[in-house]
């Protein structure tokens, strides 16, 4: 009933196992677990294959590597269940997760459900990343304040009650299978390719959820991607998000968004002076 799609490249093996394990102790078990290895080492895949070489619903597939974004998308195409979620390989999901969203998606009838995350570093939680209390639900004209946040980042009186929900990430949140249809990550972008990918996906959907519940722990490593120190590789991604977001930008008629549009440009060309 949900594919939960996994990207790894070279992920230490205690995280790898983390992720592992708290999928293993779901509350609901209607699950297959599509690993992506996007060209890890050899003691990765050793790993992953001893791992699941006893467990029916985890599948692993090795592919040349070529980024998350291609990674993601490989797990699309080969998914076929309802439901589908995104899991980083160095993150963990908390136990109600599968269970909460699957019910509340499907009670509803959603097409993504999304929730809120611990943002962790050694071991303690910095960070909470949540909704106002209770759950919303945005359709119709009422995804516009949905997408103004998305774009802008700027809560309002309009849209208040997302407060510091992460609704540009991929990850805490289960997806109707059939509302991605043929929407696929932006390969050609290695930096904000999951908020970009929301922003498309926005478009597309006509009923969202939000909910108050923590179902995610987001991991800071100095390993990530995000933490790298390759500023030039880095420069390089903000001027193509950049341009991504113009060319959206260019095509849109609402001007709360075309505003919105803006101040997400703004805000990304500041990470070029820093």
């Amino acid at each position: 009933m949900i594919d939960i799609i996994i990207p790894v490249y070279n992920t230490p093996l205690n995280d790898l196992e983390r992720c592992f394990n708290s999928i293993l102790n779901q509350t609901y078990k209607d699950y297959k677990v599509y690993i992506i290895d996007d060209g890890s080492n050899i003691t990765t895949k050793d790993y992953i294959d001893n791992y699941i070489k006893d467990k029916s619903n985890f599948y692993v597939k090795h592919i040349e590597n070529n980024g998350v974004s291609n990674a993601r998308n490989i797990g699309i195409n080969i998914s076929n269940s309802k439901y589908i979620t995104f899991v980083d390989s160095d993150d963990s999901l908390e136990k109600s997760f599968l269970e909460e969203a699957y019910n509340l998606i499907e009670d509803n009838n959603l097409d993504i459900i999304i929730g809120g995350y611990n943002e962790i570093k050694n071991d303690q939680i910095i960070r909470v990343r949540l909704s106002e209390h209770g759950l919303h639900i945005y359709e119709n004209d009422n995804i516009i304040k949905f997408m103004d946040k998305l774009l802008s980042s700027k809560v309002n009186n309009t849209n208040k009650e997302i407060g510091d929900a992460p609704i540009g990430r991929i990850y805490t949140r289960l997806f109707r299978r059939d509302s991605i249809n043929n929407l696929r990550f932006n390969t050609n972008i290695h930096m904000s390719e999951d908020t970009l990918f929301m922003i498309d996906y926005t478009y597309k959907v006509k009923k969202i959820g939000l909910i108050d519940k923590v179902w995610y722990n987001y991991y800071i490593n100095d390993y990530s991607i995000s933490n790298g120190t390759h500023k030039d590789k880095m420069i390089t991604n903000i001027k193509e998000f950049i341009k991504e977001i113009e060319i959206r930008q260019s095509k849109e008629n609402n001007e709360v968004l075309k505003e919105a549009y803006q101040q997400r440009i703004i805000k990304t060309n500041n990470y070029l002076k820093l």
